[in-house]
């Protein structure tokens, strides 16, 4: 329950600074996507605006162009059939008389009516004073359109004969206004949701070595506490009880020093176990030859009144034989310590052939809930640490290889071991 409350913080922390990362993320794609939104918007507003100016620009020159005088009279035949003249863009003129100046062509195009005085002033200002008059002016259904008056002159005279009024109805460059607004604001959301979903995988893939590495250093702190826990009770209750009766000292001793060399194998086997996990360990491959690297481990392992015996073939091997002899060392004590009934001696069987160590022993076969290959540290008898088999795996994942345990045939247990053999 201990553990796996601790699991629980851990995973709570990582989820919580993978979340903070996403909203760190969020965030800042919220605020360059809605800078940049702003920027576009207002680039378009300048250019709808340029544009409109153009056209009115455009549409004006073309009207004054098409005015002509025959006899004495302002002609607007040609207005009529120019396709300028008669297009989107509305066209008024105005001819100036003795007192004021009058309405002499329409051509409305679709625009809403826009009141003769919201025109006339204008056209009356140019007149009089002559340059041009660009105003944004609203029609009868009070919405905004921009209107340019310019003059034209008489042909014979030079003077300014009158006033054409171009307007322009921002309505369709508004509306692409409003798409380019809408399509940012849906790209943007898209793109903020994708940014967001990526971002939140990109930081459970960033985070995912730090939780192995909280697992990992929980796991290590767990298990030493209980490993180291159970030899360190038996040191202090011998102890106190040596104390207690002085004739019992010399009995005391020699527990102390079996609880004292489990306590010691124990510590080995973690800091062997912690190096590799953090990677402190690396693997140093050479060419080995692998069937006299375990004979070598059997002979210093199997000691009397236990036996063993071999059967190898030639094998050489390519990996790390310090770490490969960590290995073999812990799964032949562990047949040794295990691999027997209480107080009958262990008969260990190893078996060498190219890419491939078993070690059998005959005792009452692996210990019930133990992992077939040996992972996590469950101990095979309540006199072992457990953490033999782990690390044995361990040295095995690292060379590419396996570890299984299975019953033997016959009784007994069958460690097998497989590295990949050199490949020369």
């Amino acid at each position: 329950m201990k553990r796996s409350t601790r699991q629980l913080q851990t995973a709570e922390r990582l989820a919580g600074l993978r979340l903070r990362l996403t909203a760190l993320l969020l965030a800042l794609n919220i605020l360059g996507l809605a800078g940049m939104g702003a920027v576009a918007l207002v680039v378009d507003e300048r250019q709808r605006a340029e544009a409109v100016t153009a056209d009115l620009h455009r549409t004006a020159s073309t009207a004054v162009a098409l005015l002509y005088y025959d006899s004495g009279a302002l002609l607007l035949d040609k207005l009529y059939d120019n396709a300028v003249a008669q297009g989107s863009t509305a066209v008024y003129v105005y001819e100036a008389n003795r007192t004021d100046v009058s309405l002499v062509f329409a051509h409305p195009a679709r625009l809403a009516v826009i009141p003769p005085p919201t025109l006339l002033g204008p056209a009356r200002t140019v007149h009089a004073a002559g340059g041009e008059v660009s105003e944004a002016v609203r029609d009868e259904r009070h919405e905004i359109v921009h209107l340019l008056a310019v003059p034209f002159r008489h042909a014979d005279t030079g003077v300014i004969a009158g006033t054409v009024v171009a307007v322009a109805d921002p309505g369709p460059g508004e509306a692409a206004h409003r798409r380019l607004a809408v399509a940012l604001i849906v790209g943007g959301t898209a793109f903020t949701a994708m940014t967001c979903l990526g971002g939140y995988l990109l930081a459970r893939r960033g985070t995912q070595p730090i939780a192995d590495a909280l697992t990992q250093q929980e796991r290590f702190v767990a298990d030493a506490a209980h490993e180291l826990r159970t030899p360190l009770t038996v040191i202090r209750a011998v102890s106190e009880g040596a104390l207690a009766d002085p004739k019992a000292q010399p009995d005391a001793l020699r527990r102390v020093i079996k609880a004292t060399d489990r306590l010691t194998d124990a510590v080995a086997a973690l800091l062997t176990r912690a190096r590799l996990v953090a990677g402190l360990r690396h693997l140093e491959r050479q060419r080995f030859r692998l069937d006299q690297l375990a004979e070598e481990v059997l002979t210093e392992t199997v000691q009397h009144p236990h036996t063993a015996t071999s059967h190898t073939e030639p094998t050489v091997t390519l990996g790390d034989p310090t770490l490969v002899r960590i290995a073999l060392r812990n799964l032949i004590h562990n047949a040794v310590q295990h691999g027997r009934d209480a107080d009958a001696p262990a008969a260990i069987t190893l078996t060498v052939a190219p890419g491939l160590v078993v070690v059998r022993d005959d005792g009452p076969g692996p210990a019930p809930g133990l992992p077939a290959d040996g992972e996590r540290f469950r101990p095979g008898s309540p006199t072992g640490t457990g953490l033999g088999l782990a690390i044995a795996r361990w040295v095995a994942d690292l060379h590419g290889g396996t570890l299984r345990l299975s019953p033997a045939e016959g009784g007994g247990t069958e460690a097998t071991l497989t590295l990949p053999p050199d490949p020369r």
